[in-house]
């Protein structure tokens, strides 16, 4: 019993001072805490916002150290001119705290910051649809009178070429053009491997042949839209088939076509943005890369659709105009 006396003795006196010891250390502590000054670093992208502190505006612009806060949690807000104002509850703790903000612009100064990367895809949208429709319209007028003059050959290719382009997706027509004919011209012009082509050559060459046949269809129309017997009394008076359309038929026909080529122009206008999918530098491939970098499609794609409307309204008006003019003509 002495000796287990003995024993506990020497390890109450060790329970104690442990005991001790941890208590001057959190005294210790708790000095070292009371005498660390409260820093909060406010920094910003861009900087130069203005600071608000629980609703209060604090003198200066970030980046900002503010020092001296009491600990506790405080509602730190951050304004900039043409940004979106950001807010954040922030619990402030004794020695250094920091707040970062990244600031978003607003829909419009985000729109005027990428307008001109738009306008200059605008631009090349405008360019290939004018040059690909007027391409069009020239493949149209050949494959539109081929396909009502007397000669059956003719007949059957120029219906063949407007029945597959017309029925077929214009997505797919690109992709036949861009990816399935570079192993074609490889085989037959090179030594086997594909010859690939630029996407500017492959999307003209789509947009085109597939314009081609959409107005061959509109020059047919007119054509056959003038009286039969206009055609015969000219053969009566000793006019051959040619001189017959040429004098008689044609310059009534081109009334009749200008505004359904109107609306061909248009409608391809808004179909060249499927030449985005092989890279083709136009407008809504400028979009692609616009979100890419930016994170922002809503604003993106609702400045790329206001933009194909400023397009497309002023043509359309156009349009209207010359159906009016035309019918009054008549």
């Amino acid at each position: 019993m002495k000796h287990a006396k003995m024993l506990l003795a020497p390890l109450v006196i060790a329970i104690i001072l442990l005991f001790a010891a941890s208590s001057s250390q959190a005294q210790e502590i708790a000095v070292d805490t009371a005498g660390t000054e409260t820093v909060l670093r406010i920094t910003s992208n861009p900087e130069g916002a203005e600071v608000f502190i629980n609703g209060e505006p604090y003198d200066g612009v970030t980046p900002l150290t503010i020092r001296g806060l009491s600990p506790g949690k405080y509602l730190i807000e951050v304004a900039k001119a043409r940004y979106k104002k950001e807010s954040r509850n922030v619990e402030v703790k004794p020695g250094e705290n920091a707040v970062r903000f990244s600031l978003a612009e607003t829909a419009l100064h985000y729109l005027w910051k990428i307008a001109p990367l738009l306008v200059l895809g605008a631009v090349m949208t405008l360019f290939l649809t004018m040059i690909s429709v007027f391409n069009g319209i020239v493949i149209g007028i050949f494959a539109g009178m081929a396909r009502v003059v007397p000669a059956r050959l003719l007949n059957i290719i120029a219906g063949a070429y407007v029945n597959f382009f017309r029925g077929t997706p214009l997505l797919v027509q690109i992709f036949m053009i861009h990816f399935g004919l570079p192993p074609v011209l490889g085989s037959l012009f090179g030594d086997g491997n594909p010859i690939p082509l630029n996407p500017f050559l492959s999307a003209f060459s789509a947009l085109s042949i597939n314009s081609g046949a959409y107005v061959a269809e509109i020059i047919r129309a007119g054509i056959q839209s003038i009286d039969r017997g206009q055609m015969e009394a000219a053969r009566s008076l000793g006019m051959s088939y040619w001189q017959a359309m040429r004098h008689v038929i044609l310059p009534q026909a081109v009334k009749r076509v200008i505004p359904p080529l109107g609306n061909e122009f248009i409608a391809m206008l808004k179909d060249s943005s499927l030449v985005s999918v092989i890279g083709m530098e136009e407008l809504v491939r400028k979009a692609q890369v616009i979100v890419t970098r930016t994170y922002r499609p809503t604003e993106t794609w609702l400045g790329v659709g206001l933009v194909f409307l400023m397009m497309t309204l002023p043509f359309t008006k156009i349009v209207t105009e010359l159906e009016r003019r035309l019918k009054t003509s008549d």
